[in-house]
């Protein structure tokens, strides 16, 4: 059983804190914090995930650990070594548990590519296309050249090393510019740098930031566009755009998810950045109808 994770998120369980630098726009969204529709969606989106049958139980961790993403196994064989299930023919459930666990035999043994391998597989689940990225990772193709045997083990353990003693935007920092890992990105090495952080003891831990978590920042930031403190920032569509955000934008996010998980336990209910995170990861609160503004 993994350990609770501290509400906050931050270093001995405090929320992380906003960049010195934040602008006033993401500080103004992130100090405000939740609007009482938005609290509302989250609990409801909660008590939706523990009435369900695979989460029977309400337990903060319990519902994280079980979100399972189904992985069609027989388009991993040939990286079959480095998964948390034994490689069969058709879809298998494969839950945050499971990779976690793979997370903690790379603690033992001090090898990371089979986390690597995990994370990309759970990831990608059905899809097809993961199978051939991680190959290209790996041994190189036509567009970059094959990294140096171990280099790519090198660098992963390097950024463990990052997040275990300094930061999850440090972490992020060094694998989005200090020394790139070629074909891989930020959707792929935050579930790489989540699951090593969840197999750990030091918070703050990383969370998963994808195109998909991106756009759901970009709804956040777009309910408070008319605010007085976004008047001269930049427009969320350009905040939250693309596929590679900057060190400084990661730091915003996990900022804004440890804020809300305190906002969420303050009527005394456990909440986690990782559960806020996987809510929004299951569900879009701009697709529900709720009433999510200040008004």
């Amino acid at each position: 059983m993994i350990g609770l994770v501290h509400v906050g998120g931050g270093q001995n369980g405090e929320p992380v804190k906003l960049p010195h630098d934040a602008s006033p726009f993401d500080r103004g969204v992130v100090e405000g914090g939740l609007t009482p529709g938005e609290r509302d969606w989250f609990r409801r989106q909660r008590r939706e995930r523990a009435q369900s049958s695979v989460c029977r139980y309400a337990d903060v961790t319990e519902l994280t650990d079980q979100h399972r993403i189904p992985v069609d196994l027989t388009r991993w064989a040939q990286l079959g070594e480095h998964l948390p299930v034994p490689p069969g023919a058709g879809p298998v459930p494969v839950s945050r548990r499971d990779v976690t666990e793979v997370a903690r035999h790379c603690r033992e043994n001090r090898v990371w590519l089979p986390l690597l391998a995990a994370s990309f597989a759970w990831g990608w689940g059905r899809r097809g296309f993961g199978p051939t990225r991680l190959t290209w990772i790996l041994h190189g193709n036509t567009r970059w050249p094959a990294p140096p045997p171990g280099e790519v083990e090198r660098r992963l353990a390097h950024a463990v090393d990052v997040l275990d003693h300094e930061s999850a935007w440090s972490a992020y920092r060094y694998l989005a510019e200090e020394d790139k890992v070629c074909g891989l990105g930020p959707a792929f090495f935050t579930k790489f740098l989540y699951f090593a952080g969840r197999a750990g003891d030091r918070r703050p831990g990383a969370l998963i930031l994808d195109d998909r978590l991106a756009g759901r920042m970009r709804g956040f930031w777009l309910r408070r566009a008319d605010e007085t403190y976004a008047a001269q920032g930049k427009s969320p569509h350009r905040l939250w755009r693309g596929s590679v955000w900057s060190p400084y934008r990661y730091h915003v996010y996990l900022a804004f998810l440890g804020r809300a998980a305190v906002q969420l336990a303050e009527d005394g209910e456990q909440w986690t950045p990782e559960l806020v995170e996987l809510l929004l990861f299951r569900s879009d609160p701009d697709a529900t109808g709720a009433e999510l503004s200040f008004s």
